[in-house]
């Protein structure tokens, strides 16, 4: 991935924890591919449970000491948390985002999302291949990607039906976005 970003992968995850005030005692990670804010979390004494459906991961993660729950977002039964995150994986859900929201939503009254919006899986040839190759959950390759508009637009029906609000926190390779009930 840090290759996808042009060595600027990290800088996803300083910005998403920047948002996590002191007031925070727990926070769950949906898709948590790394383990970069659950080590953030750790040397704050901020409770973190990391949520996936790569076995691998999950494996790697409770190996370090962390709490995992392997298995599919929309299947589980979440843990409440005083603020979900996800990064870079929004994109696997746009056929269920409504469902998605409600169940985030119903464990949480925040949500930080960062998503791409600008994506090598959209160029053509061996690179488009290849960056729609590296993402794969472990179901499968996929090749739906959201870009700036689509992801607001998606964003703001999920906001007209459940009345929460939204502000954009930044905008550039991913948009950064703070999702309150």
């Amino acid at each position: 991935m840090n290759v996808l970003y042009s060595g600027q992968y990290v800088q996803r995850f300083k910005k998403i924890v920047s948002l996590l005030g002191p007031e925070i005692s727990s926070v769950c990670e949906l898709c948590f591919g790394d383990t970069f804010v659950a080590h953030w979390c750790r040397s704050r004494d901020i409770q973190w449970t990391g949520i996936d459906l790569n076995q691998g991961l999950c494996r790697r993660a409770a190996k370090l000491g962390f709490r995992v729950i392997e298995g599919d977002v929309l299947s589980l039964n979440l843990p409440t948390a005083d603020v979900f995150v996800m990064a870079g994986s929004l994109y696997h859900f746009h056929t269920n985002l409504s469902p998605f929201m409600d169940s985030i939503l119903s464990r949480t009254s925040r949500l930080i999302l960062s998503e791409p919006v600008k994506n090598l899986s959209s160029a053509p040839g061996l690179i488009g291949w290849w960056a729609k190759r590296s993402a794969n959950p472990g179901t499968g390759h996929a090749s739906f990607r959201y870009n700036k508009e689509s992801l607001l637009a998606a964003i703001a029906e999920q906001q007209e039906r459940k009345g929460f609000h939204y502000r954009v926190v930044s905008s550039d390779r991913d948009l950064l976005l703070e999702i309150q009930r």
